[in-house]
């Protein structure tokens, strides 16, 4: 098969991904499904990977976890896929299944997860093997795979943000930063009746914010928003919007964090942490994808994208790391 590998880490200006035209094609095993990937989302976490931000985990390496695809070949003893379905494949390509976490329906914290595109091969080929019970069924789903793929990371990772925030209908949702997986947590929150609030200074992500129907878009650091909030999600690292963000909740209003890092927080005055709760965002479980698999039969989760053909996958990056890619995400078309 063709085939983006890694095998050594540098800057993406040096091209470290090398295009195979003869890579082993994968087998499935016993309980495993052959993915023909039809497109990958690409992810800043590629790139962490590609330059060495994050270490190898194993080398020859396939980035991408961003995966839909069709089912080519079943491995034996294989029940909930036949060949033809449609398929995704997130982050989460396997946990332990016995630890505490995974016991207590807590997979996410998982210290034995597998992740797609780090541990094992990932999307940025013509195949990808999956563990049945990993794979995400995509039928019914009414979206191509140029939109199901980013679906599988931003569009997942929105959900669980949602999940944790636990806006009711008629609740006013705070949004913090406006990437990827704030469009989807926007579609989400207006599909289900919750007013939207947007902070974001970029004019173009302010533009889209409106046309998604957000009740308010300002800026936080520089004014409150016109209403209390019941909760909020916080997409930058930055560490002073976190009180800032305390002060526009309601009492017993939740605030996410659902950056990955964040420059040092203070919360100055009690007052406004008192009576208010925050969780943090730490990986995704299956029944967050699947909910939101779900929720996209009945909501639109298309998203504005860049499509890349599968020889431009080294650019594309280049681009993607340069910051020169205005739309919301970028995708890589693997096969037609």
């Amino acid at each position: 098969m063709r085939a983006w590998v890694l095998e050594r880490q540098a800057k993406i200006e040096e091209r470290p991904l090398k295009l195979v035209e003869d890579y082993p094609d994968p087998e499935p095993s016993r309980g495993q499904i052959r993915i023909k990937v039809k497109s990958c989302g690409i992810c800043r976490t590629d790139l962490h990977i590609a330059e060495g931000d994050l270490p190898l985990h194993k080398s020859p390496v396939i980035l991408g976890h961003e995966i839909a695809g069709i089912v080519d070949k079943v491995g034996e003893g294989v029940r909930d896929f036949k060949v033809g379905d449609r398929v995704g494949l997130t982050w989460l390509y396997s946990t332990c299944g016995s630890c505490k976490y995974c016991t207590s329906g807590r997979e996410n914290y998982c210290p034995n997860r597998v992740r797609t595109g780090w541990d094992v091969d990932g999307g940025f080929a013509e195949y990808v093997v999956a563990q049945e019970g990993y794979a995400l069924n995509l039928n019914g789903v009414p979206l191509g795979f140029d939109d199901l793929a980013p679906l599988m990371c931003p569009g997942v990772a929105s959900y669980l943000a949602f999940e944790l925030a636990s806006p009711k209908p008629g609740d006013r949702l705070g949004i913090i930063g406006f990437g990827p997986t704030a469009y989807y947590l926007t579609k989400i929150a207006n599909g289900l009746g919750i007013e939207v609030y947007v902070s974001t200074r970029a004019k173009r992500h302010r533009e889209l914010a409106e046309q998604l129907g957000a009740a308010w878009i300002g800026n936080l650091l520089e004014e409150a928003p016109p209403r209390k909030l019941d909760c909020i999600v916080s997409f930058p690292p930055i560490g002073e919007a976190v009180e800032r963000a305390l002060e526009a909740l309601n009492p017993g209003g939740t605030l996410v964090l659902a950056q990955v890092a964040s420059t040092p927080i203070t919360i100055g005055r009690y007052e406004n942490l008192w009576g208010k709760t925050i969780k943090t965002v730490y990986n995704v479980k299956r029944s967050t994808s699947r909910a939101m698999v779900e929720l996209a039969k009945r909501i639109d989760m298309s998203i504005e994208k860049r499509v890349f053909g599968f020889e431009e996958l080294q650019d594309a990056m280049i681009e993607f790391g340069k910051g020169r890619i205005e739309e919301m995400t970028s995708v890589l078309k693997v096969s037609p």
